[in-house]
């Protein structure tokens, strides 16, 4: 398995997705930080540094880009390795993967998440 269990935000308005990826992360022996928004993931991000951040581009009100940029710029500075951020879209096209690396994500996935992905690169 994992060398060691993770600190997971999941930035998901949708209400079965974020319980559904946070009991996957769960299973897979990390600890999950359900967020629902922007305000909600800064909060969980300065409480708990999470070592990854999965969040869902097509967020209400503050886009998933922006939450990304506000997670890096709250966490710069932390000690230890900086967040490990994971854009997660129902969109698998080229256009969308550019602007999500433009955005500063370290990562893509395209939804609905394969378990087997995800372990992968919480285990990385």
């Amino acid at each position: 398995m994992n060398r060691s269990p993770r600190c997971v935000l999941i930035v998901e308005d949708d209400d079965d997705s974020r319980e559904m990826l946070g009991e996957l992360v769960s299973a897979f022996g990390h600890h999950p930080l359900p967020a629902a928004n922007a305000t909600e993931a800064l909060e969980q991000a300065r409480g708990q540094k999470p070592d990854f951040a999965l969040i869902d581009i097509g967020l209400p009100e503050v886009d998933g880009h922006e939450v990304a940029r506000l997670l890096r710029e709250a966490l710069a500075g932390s000690p230890g390795l900086p967040i490990r951020l994971v854009a997660l879209t129902g969109y698998s096209d080229g256009a969308t993967r550019e602007t999500a690396g433009a955005a500063g994500f370290d990562d893509y996935m395209v939804k609905p998440v394969l378990p087997e992905a995800l372990e992968a690169l919480l285990g990385a």
